[in-house]
């Protein structure tokens, strides 16, 4: 059996642990530069604010029904999940981090009697712990595991897929187009097609569906009839490619702030890349400007800079990220958006190193990498390069209504004055 474990919108959930007056009203967690709603509360959704849809569209009924809102707070959220992740692996090691808010657990190996109660005990004790709201699915697939926990957001908190009956029931009630991997692109022509639920779409013949499926596709289908297709493991454990990007908070035609820009997303990256312990060989770095700035049509500059061997050293990605930046700048343009792509990924084990390599200061860099990553991972972001701070942060996306970093800065913690 898997459970996935399916925090309530988590955003806002995130949110409301430090602003327990925002219980019973409706909020609102909006993407970078405060563009578009990305996390609703219940209370939010049934004023009928849609996923996705550009604030500035909405700004009346978001006015008049005194909704919350809130920048995204992505430092804030990440904490809270990795507090949860940590929560589950006291369960069992047998974890998948599908997503920030999504996990899926392995129950082979744990002595469960009554997966019903098992659920409601492991709901109770986030709750508990860590404050924040979850939806539970078990079933023998995967597949039907996140389609119980979509069920169980609004039946309880809980569902359990347990034999046969209990699997019809839940497929005859699921729209097609909430089923995992089908979409909204195809759930239109299985509609014209006759099919509209789950369970039709399992009731057809293998020969019509493998006509309108790939062999993906069919993997979905098999789960949801019950067999296992669909590997058990973290999904993100290895990349091939860790791209680190933002739009500005406005156009940036200065240098400096284009270098400091650059030289965080590398850092970032350099950062993600040794979490999976791995090395990269190349460095892509891009410049994109506004297709009306200045009358122009979009602009999209690109480079790609090699390594003389790989690495995971920020000093190193850093370093190659900003030559980069020097070959494609272009001072005519007021850019919009900048980013940086590892690529050329490769397991730390299969690292050759070339022979000009001094491999004392190579473990040197490595161990001084491995401090770093550890003080910013317990104290927040407090250690950074030189080049990271090379100006002003106004290059930065807009969140002008970000809460604090209640977890991960000190200079964001509450206060108390007695």
């Amino acid at each position: 059996m898997y459970a996935l474990i399916d925090c309530n919108n988590f955003f806002v959930s995130c949110e409301r642990l430090f602003r327990p007056d925002l219980e019973g009203r409706p909020v609102v967690v909006l993407s970078n530069n405060d563009g578009c709603f990305i996390s609703r509360s219940q209370e939010a959704k049934a004023l009928g604010l849609p996923m996705g849809a550009p604030l500035f569209k909405w700004k009346q009924e978001v006015k008049a029904h005194d909704v919350a809102l809130f920048s995204a707070n992505f430092e804030l959220y990440g904490d809270i999940s990795e507090r949860i992740v940590t929560r589950l692996r006291a369960i069992t090691p047998l974890i998948e981090v599908y997503s920030i808010d999504e996990c899926f657990l392995d129950l082979s190996q744990l002595a469960i009697d009554d997966h019903e109660q098992w659920a409601v005990a492991v709901r109770e004790a986030i709750g508990r712990e860590i404050g924040v709201p979850v939806s539970i699915g078990v079933a023998p697939t995967k597949t039907l595991a996140k389609v119980a926990s979509t069920y169980a957001k609004k039946h309880g908190g809980s569902y359990v897929v347990s034999d046969a009956a209990h699997r019809e029931s839940l497929l005859r009630e699921l729209p097609i187009e909430d089923i995992w991997g089908v979409g909204w692109r195809m759930a239109p022509k299985l509609r014209d097609k006759g099919i509209s639920t789950a369970w039709q779409l399992i009731s057809a013949t293998d020969a019509w569906l493998r006509q309108q499926f790939t062999i993906t596709g069919m993997r979905m289908i098999d789960e949801l009839r019950g067999e296992a297709r669909i590997p058990f493991g973290d999904k993100h454990a290895t990349r091939k490619s860790i791209m680190r990007s933002r739009s500005f908070g406005h156009r940036v035609r200065d240098y400096h702030q284009l270098e400091s820009a650059i030289a965080t997303f590398a850092a970032q990256a350099a950062a993600r890349l040794r979490s999976q312990d791995s090395v990269a060989r190349h460095i892509a770095v891009f410049l994109s400007a506004n297709r009306h700035t200045e009358g122009q049509t979009r602009v999209y500059l690109e480079t790609l800079v090699t390594l003389d061997e790989p690495s995971a050293d920020t000093a190193r990605i850093i370093a190659a990220a900003l030559t980069g930046l020097e070959q494609i700048y272009d001072d005519q343009f007021a850019y919009q958006k900048a980013g940086v792509t590892l690529v050329g990924i490769m397991p730390r084990e299969a690292w050759q190193l070339s022979m000009f390599s001094d491999e004392t200061r190579r473990d040197e860099r490595t161990s001084l990498m491995a401090s770093i990553d550890q003080l910013n991972k317990r104290y927040g972001h407090v250690i950074f390069h030189a080049s990271e701070k090379l100006t002003d942060d106004s290059w930065r996306s807009k969140h002008e209504l970000r809460s604090p970093r209640y977890t991960t800065s000190w200079a964001d913690v509450p206060r108390l004055r007695a």
